[in-house]
């Protein structure tokens, strides 16, 4: 009995909430907050992301319609000059043919007008004795005698 005591445990505290449990559930109402904004800030990047597309895609097809009309005009533009070049074509082809044919024409007047220029001299002449027939015919119709007139020339000669 006569040993000290030894003094008694200390009293417990009071019971209060550990500081360690609050913050998991800190943490998780953090993660949930953070889940949230992420959740709208895909939401926004897919809305944004699907009017870009849509926006896209309009272009595209004003793109295509207008891409379209310029093919149907440059086509309609590509007929109308293949038909004028046919016309032109027929119309050169045709000038070709008349060419050819005044050619023709020039080269058998040119033969005709060497031939006349040819003959020419020889021509006069015989035009000329033919007038000269032809007088001396009027003159033997008229009465004039040349086989006396020529021979009593000669006559006197001798």
């Amino acid at each position: 009995p006569g040993a000290p005591v030894e003094a008694p445990p200390p009293k417990p505290k009071a019971y209060e909430k550990s500081g360690g449990a609050g913050g998991v559930i800190q943490l998780l109402d953090k993660i949930l907050a953070d889940a949230a904004r992420e959740e709208t800030e895909l939401l926004t990047t897919e809305r944004s992301a699907q009017a870009s597309y849509e926006a896209m895609v309009r272009d595209i097809n004003a793109g295509l319609k207008a891409d379209e009309t310029a093919i149907v005009d440059k086509t309609k533009l590509m007929e109308e000059a293949t038909a004028e070049k046919s016309e032109h074509e027929g119309s050169l082809l045709a000038n070709g043919e008349e060419i050819q044919r005044l050619g023709d024409t020039l080269s058998a007047t040119h033969l005709d007008c060497d031939w006349l220029l040819k003959f020419f001299d020889m021509r006069q002449q015989a035009r000329q004795e033919e007038l000269n027939a032809i007088a001396d015919a009027k003159a033997i119709l008229s009465g004039a005698d040349f086989g006396t007139a020529e021979a009593a020339p000669e006559a006197e000669a001798q």
